[in-house]
């Protein structure tokens, strides 16, 4: 269900060359996972897990971070709200 008011999607503009493109919101705001505190015990998740979900999602994020035109990873980056 989508939240009305919130950006589904972002735009960023190289500050360089000037090209935009779109980065979705995942993407736009990447969140690393941790360990949480409310875990029961035996069910913590193994840290070589919590790692490897770390770097796929770094991994995917790279795809969107640099301009496709220039290479360049200055950019501004806003809200598309639809």
């Amino acid at each position: 269900m989508r939240i009305p008011g919130r950006a589904g999607e972002y735009e960023r503009t190289c500050a360089d060359c000037g090209h935009t493109w779109r980065v979705p919101r995942w993407a736009a705001r990447p969140r690393l996972l941790g360990l949480p505190m409310a875990f029961t015990r035996g069910s913590l998740p193994r840290v070589s897990e919590v790692v490897s979900a770390n770097a796929l999602m770094a991994e995917q994020d790279t795809a969107f971070r640099a301009c496709t035109e220039c290479g360049s990873v200055n950019y501004r980056q806003r809200p598309i709200r639809s």
